[in-house]
């Protein structure tokens, strides 16, 4: 597993790295194209969308994994016993929309690749391409959650046994 962890980080920093650059690339041709020589390229747009899908969706496996993703801290101040249950509940809460996230991207995926869709402006590029990152994304930050979990239980912050006596 930890093979597959360090691999899987190597691809999220590689996707990021690249999907920022090439980001603030196309954005300043195009203000460049717009602002200097009075005509925009309608494409840059629409990849700056893509772009932005990418970043966000290898972003949230990236935070789930360095555990800076957002939290709601204000009832374990308040009431510190209860930071470890609702640590629990919360990534439990986050694996099962993970997963429906996933299920989801991944039968609209198909089904625009089954369809032969097109992107608007980027005709030659069938939609199914840029937009495969989502279901990959969402098995990368499903499988973060399940490593988070393993942590979890390594720690002895939740339990593999049930206790009858524990409420």
């Amino acid at each position: 597993m930890r093979t597959v962890s360090r691999w899987l980080a190597a691809s999220e920093h590689f996707v990021l790295a690249l999907a920022t650059w090439v980001s603030i690339t196309i954005s300043c041709i195009g203000v460049f194209f717009r602002y200097v020589l009075g005509d925009s390229l309608s494409w840059m747009e629409e990849m700056a969308g893509y772009l932005l899908l990418y970043i966000v969706t290898v972003g949230i496996a990236t935070a789930v994994r360095n555990g800076s993703h957002l939290r709601v801290d204000i009832v374990p101040q308040f009431f510190p016993k209860t930071k470890r249950p609702l640590n629990f509940l919360a990534n439990v809460f986050a694996l099962v929309m993970m997963v429906f996230l996933l299920v989801l991207s991944y039968q609209f995926v198909r089904s625009l690749i089954e369809e032969n869709q097109r992107a608007t402006s980027l005709y030659w590029l069938p939609l199914g391409i840029p937009l495969i990152i989502m279901p990959v994304g969402y098995l990368a930050t499903t499988f973060r959650l399940i490593e988070e979990f393993f942590k979890l239980l390594r720690r002895g912050e939740i339990s593999a046994k049930t206790d009858s006596n524990t409420q």
